[in-house]
């Protein structure tokens, strides 16, 4: 797609996210009455110019893939993994992304080296690549991009500081990343649009997530730890959802309900409760008010990132929000209910197994506020009940 008017060389234009006129008064570039000029911007931006992909389609190929961010965003890009794979038989890939990540990928057989951004990158800059793509408008990720050498390229760089598309098939979420009304119309899958940008068919291939042999023993160690022998089933509750968004996760009220008639709809069925570390004042809340019986597993918040994925892995059914523990779940081919509030609901895929759970009641979802100063919110207008039917009666 072709862009509408942006003011790339205003001093309040980032690249990465709405700036403030968009997020506070709703205006973008063609109404906007607060540009201004950035004095530190001395060339000119480019045309953004047709993608015009060339050259041979099959036989080896090096490909790098920077993904920097969330640890849940890496694992949902790896899904461009199989048909990258499928495009590109022959081809190796390496993967620049953060340390607290690497869990999520280091047995991806997809995967030929992986690198983190702290790392002395010097070698990838003098080397020489066929395909490299970096799917993230943030400044970090579009710096290293901007370092690499390739033939072809598919995402975002910088030009004059600021992430910039790299062709126009990268435009559409250049656009939905800087403006908030054009994110809340899209009705695509991240997964396609990643596909998109990369100029590559999508076929619905969801998260590559490997289980080893060594994962499999850990999991027996977590059942006899929690005595998870002794249950004909096990549904994961996950409390956490970050503390970026307020209301990325559901209401402690709702959680309280939810966990107390799950547990005692079944004395067979253990139901377990989970949170990270950031989310630990909120599961301590909901932990000292539900009712103690005993089929209720209280996972904790100290659980390291293999841990959460062998506790997933062994889980019939899971519930949570729009997080890491949900792209796990995907990827494992786990059935999961999805909360989603503020974040996008469109985006998210749970590939035939599972219930993208939304209220119906607000005009204001996939608003991407931090902070919200409703009274009725999308999160209090959704019920245990609904919670339920998506957990029980699938």
């Amino acid at each position: 797609m072709k862009l509408p008017l942006i003011h790339f060389d205003c001093r309040h234009f980032m690249g990465s996210k709405p700036c403030f006129a968009n997020k506070e008064y709703g205006v973008f570039c063609s109404n906007c009455s607060f540009y201004e000029r950035d004095s530190e911007i001395e060339c000119e931006f480019p045309p953004i110019g047709n993608a015009g992909i060339e050259g041979d389609k099959e036989g080896y190929k090096k490909i790098i893939i920077i993904k920097l961010d969330a640890v849940g965003d890496v694992l949902r890009t790896t899904s461009l993994l199989p048909s990258l794979k499928a495009k590109y038989f022959d081809s190796s890939v390496t993967w620049i992304t953060k340390e607290k990540s690497f869990e999520v990928l280091k047995d991806n057989d997809l995967i030929d080296e992986i690198y983190f951004d702290n790392d002395e990158l010097g070698h990838i800059y003098n080397d020489d690549f066929d395909i490299a793509i970096n799917l993230d408008s943030g400044e970090e990720s579009c710096a290293i991009m901007s370092e690499i050498s390739s033939k072809e390229r598919f995402g975002y760089y910088l030009i004059n500081g600021k992430p910039y598309s790299v062709n126009d098939l990268a435009n559409e979420w250049y656009l939905m990343g800087v403006e908030d009304s054009f994110k809340k119309k899209n009705n695509k899958t991240y997964h396609q649009i990643i596909h998109e940008i990369c100029n590559l068919s999508y076929y619905g291939s969801k998260p590559v997530l490997n289980i080893t042999p060594e994962k499999l023993k850990r999991i027996e160690v977590l059942k006899d730890k929690f005595s998870l022998h002794r249950f004909a089933g096990f549904i994961l509750v996950n409390l956490g959802g970050g503390v970026r968004w307020q209301y990325k996760k559901w209401t402690k009220e709702g959680y309280i309900e939810l966990v107390n008639r799950l547990s005692g709809l079944d004395s067979t069925t253990a139901i377990g409760i989970i949170a990270g570390d950031e989310d630990r004042d909120f599961y301590e809340e909901i932990s000292r008010e539900i009712i103690n019986r005993d089929n209720i597993i209280y996972l904790g918040c100290d659980n390291t990132v293999e841990d959460f994925i062998c506790i997933i892995k062994m889980s019939d059914k899971i519930f949570t929000s729009d997080s890491l523990a949900f792209h796990i779940a995907t990827a494992l081919s786990k059935y999961v209910a999805v909360v989603v509030g503020p974040t996008s609901h469109t985006e998210l895929d749970v590939f035939g197994k599972g219930k993208i759970i939304y209220s119906d009641k607000m005009d204001c979802l996939s608003c991407y506020l931090t902070r919200c100063d409703k009274t009725v919110t999308c999160m209090n207008t959704l019920n245990a009940e609904d919670m339920l039917k998506n957990l029980i009666e699938q």
